[in-house]
């Protein structure tokens, strides 16, 4: 301890020369820092293997000398009894020999502080943890001892427990834990899982809402309500007259036990709509009288404006004219003016006369030019109107066209224009649709000229196509009839080239239409592009046209 003193002697001596004032020195400076071990023994009850020496025992507070420091008598104190003896100025003095205590021959007590952190003492956590370790090393004890107390990390909980429950309580008592949705594998607070099962949870089943007795997952309400037999629905003819409304089931017995009225009003529908075509076809030739009266009416005012322009040239060429006449008339009067003086004012009021039929003629000329601008603009009205109704007719025109194309007997020939053209373009060609009869299926052929799938580029490729009708509900499902595809001879040879097939009854292709058209199937290598475009007893390929004929065999077809 001597020894120590005089260290400290021999520091406080170089401090006073190097500062040459009182004060801490740079080491003395450390006090008022805190040792780390301080904020971790603090509230904890050290109990150490061995009986502590008085050394290790502050003389002023009785406790262990945490972060010891050695004051000028030699005696060694905790820092917090020396940093309390320090802020009372010079007033402080050791207990047990009453030294003053000076702040600058204060310092840190290494030595001290190295044989503190090597005693051997208990765990802070005893007797639950039994474990022995030296002071230095606690720190890293109470890291890993399963008897220290630490907070719950999930989120939102503030609750302490021992390391060894912790995993537990995360997981089974935790109130902020997070637990699986034991249908949807979704992960909820636990609080707010019981809320999620029984309102949002799609997974779980629960009852129709339509009371049908059933237990629906709640992600499969909609699609269930599509097919509940307790929802209210209308009757499938409802858009041709029938009024029956009620549940679905009963809706089912209503349309199978009503069939035959249903029928009626399929009919009689049909019959309004061939009467709304032929009123149509009436309207159309009634405005097609209509435009072609408009259309003289137009060449009329073509001509009178034809005859205008004409007109107003002449007036406006006249104008010219007179208005240069008229500033030769002006120079004239001036040198006139200039020349005779006063013998030029017998000869003025003549030419004043000239002057103002002059300025007559040019207001008749500005009063034609508005009668022009009226004409065009009446002219400009007429136009608009020629041209909506020529539109109106084109849209009628093709609408007539395609009424008079179609076919109602399950035949079908669909003249190809610009073959090579449309070979080239290598894209899908659509007929008109056609019907075995006229409450019959509805068809339409597809063609690929550049071919398609195992014949692209090396044949011409065929397909039929079922496409959704109107009397879909009333035919008999699946497609059965057999098919005739024909690529006609336009030699006079009649050396058609035919395939006929018969529908797959298992292939969705001849199931009923479910969207506008079902997948088009038929003959991928109808015919390779040499045979038809260089037959040898035939001409399948004439003015850059082919013509394609459909036949479907109606026979077992009722006629409803």
């Amino acid at each position: 301890m001597r020894f120590i003193f005089v260290t400290l002697q021999m520091k406080v001596v170089m401090a006073t020369e190097e500062n040459e004032r009182p004060g801490l020195s740079s080491q003395n400076s450390e006090l008022m820092k805190s040792w780390e071990l301080e904020s971790i023994l603090t509230n904890r009850t050290l109990c150490f293997v061995l009986r502590l020496e008085q050394q290790f025992i502050c003389p002023s507070c009785g406790r262990i000398v945490l972060n010891p420091h050695q004051t000028g008598c030699g005696h060694i104190f905790c820092a917090q009894c020396v940093r309390a003896y320090i802020e009372n100025g010079g007033s402080s003095k050791c207990p047990l020999d009453s030294i003053p205590i000076k702040p600058e021959e204060v310092f840190q007590d290494n030595c001290c502080k190295r044989e503190l952190l090597n005693l051997e003492m208990y765990c802070t956590n005893a007797p639950d943890c039994t474990q022995k370790v030296t002071l230095c090393n606690l720190q890293d004890h109470l890291k890993a001892c399963q008897y220290e107390r630490i907070r719950c990390s999930n989120v939102g909980c503030n609750d302490t427990v021992l390391r060894k429950n912790l995993t537990d309580h995360q997981r089974n008592i935790c109130s902020v834990r997070l637990e699986s949705c034991h249908h949807c594998r979704q992960s909820f607070l636990v609080s707010q899982l019981p809320v999620h099962q029984k309102t949002s949870c799609p997974e779980i089943e629960i009852p129709c809402p339509n009371k049908c007795l059933q237990m629906i997952k709640r992600h499969e309400l909609q699609a269930h309500a599509d097919e509940c037999l307790e929802v209210e629905t209308d009757c499938i003819y409802k858009n041709y007259g029938c009024t029956f409304r009620g549940k679905r089931g009963k809706v089912q017995v209503h349309e199978n036990s009503e069939f035959s009225s249903h029928v009626r009003l399929v009919l009689e529908s049909n019959t309004k709509l061939e009467k709304q075509v032929e009123q149509l076809q009436q309207d159309m030739l009634v405005q097609q009288g209509e435009l072609k009266d408009k259309s003289l009416v137009v060449s009329n005012l073509d001509r009178d404006i034809t005859l205008c322009d004409s007109t107003l040239t002449t007036l406006q060429r006249s104008v010219e004219e007179q208005r240069v006449g008229i500033c030769s008339v002006q120079r004239e009067l001036r040198d006139l003016r200039g020349v005779l003086g006063s013998e030029l004012s017998e000869e003025l009021p003549s030419l004043r006369a000239s002057l103002d039929s002059l300025r007559q003629q040019v207001a008749v000329t500005e009063s034609l030019r508005e009668h022009l601008g009226a004409l065009e603009q009446t002219c400009q009205r007429h136009t608009r109107l020629l041209d909506i109704h020529v539109e109106q007719l084109q849209c009628n025109e093709q609408r007539f066209r395609q009424l008079e194309s179609t076919s109602y007997d399950g035949k079908l020939i669909w003249k190809v224009r610009d073959y090579r053209h449309r070979k080239e373009a290598g894209t899908s060609l659509n007929s008109t649709p056609f019907y075995t009869s006229r409450s019959g299926y509805k068809l339409s052929v597809r063609a690929y000229l550049g071919g398609d799938s195992s014949g692209r580029g090396t044949h011409l490729s065929l397909y039929i196509t079922i496409m959704r009708g109107d009397f879909d509900s009333l035919l008999p499902w699946p497609f059965r009839q057999n098919i005739t595809l024909a690529l006609l001879d336009q030699s006079g040879s009649r050396n058609h080239q035919s395939s006929t097939f018969t529908p797959d009854t298992n292939s969705d292709s001849f199931h009923r239409p479910t969207t506008d058209a079902n997948v088009a199937t038929g003959f991928p290598k109808f015919i390779s592009h040499g045979d038809l475009e260089a037959p040898r007893n035939a001409v399948y390929v004439r003015d850059d046209t082919l013509f394609i004929k459909v036949k479907v065999d109606t026979t077992g077809l009722e006629d409803l």
